[in-house]
């Protein structure tokens, strides 16, 4: 298996797709079956590809083996503008911290505010690994989610904003929440009704 090693750079990218881990060996190991499954999770997942994907892509090699799973990761690179992305299977957390059929339990519990030092005391590992775990969950983008079904989000919305600074500059994050799920988030100029509403 060649592998493509370069210090990480502006442009290189990450994808995560919903890959089952029971394909995972195929998909590495088969050119065609790779190239038929990211064209088949292109045509049902737009959303999650890059606005290039579309004008072509060639495989690319692959990453270095994560130290902390063992697992490679296949890369492609887009015709337009040539930028490299890896392909990351979903069964895997950010980071390569865990498997997420190993670590979904203890996740739950924390969503009721279990203390990382229990989640240890049943899980194993320590309560350092747990709390790195939980706030790792920030580093995915929510931002410009696609919503695919409009007619099942909630009636009732909770809007909210933040102060928070860009480039030296103060500014309000407008947000708009329901049923624990933040749907969206904007940055505002000020904190005027306006602002905060086209936010």
């Amino acid at each position: 298996m060649a592998t493509v090693t370069h210090p990480l750079k502006k442009g290189y990218r990450t994808i995560r797709l919903p890959l089952a881990e029971t394909e995972y060996d195929r998909f590495l190991s088969d050119r065609v079956y790779a190239k038929t499954r990211l064209d088949e999770l292109y045509e049902n997942f737009p959303e999650l590809f890059p606005d290039a994907f579309v004008w072509g892509y060639a495989l690319y090699g692959f990453t270095e083996p994560s130290i902390k799973q063992e697992i490679y990761c296949r890369r492609i690179r887009l015709d337009q503008g040539q930028t490299v992305f890896s392909i990351v299977p979903a069964f895997v957390m950010p980071y390569m911290t865990g498997r997420t059929q190993d670590v979904d339990n203890a996740l739950f519990l924390m969503r009721f505010h279990v203390p990382c030092w229990a989640i240890a005391h049943v899980f194993g590992r320590d309560p350092m690994y747990w709390y790195r775990l939980e706030q790792g969950l920030g580093r995915f983008s929510i931002v410009g989610t696609t919503v695919k079904h409009p007619e099942q989000l909630p009636v009732h919305l909770v809007a909210d904003e933040k102060h928070s600074w860009l480039r030296g500059e103060r500014v309000y994050i407008a947000t708009t929440a329901a049923q624990d799920c933040i749907l969206g988030a904007a940055v505002a100029q000020s904190s005027s009704q306006t602002d905060l509403e086209k936010a």
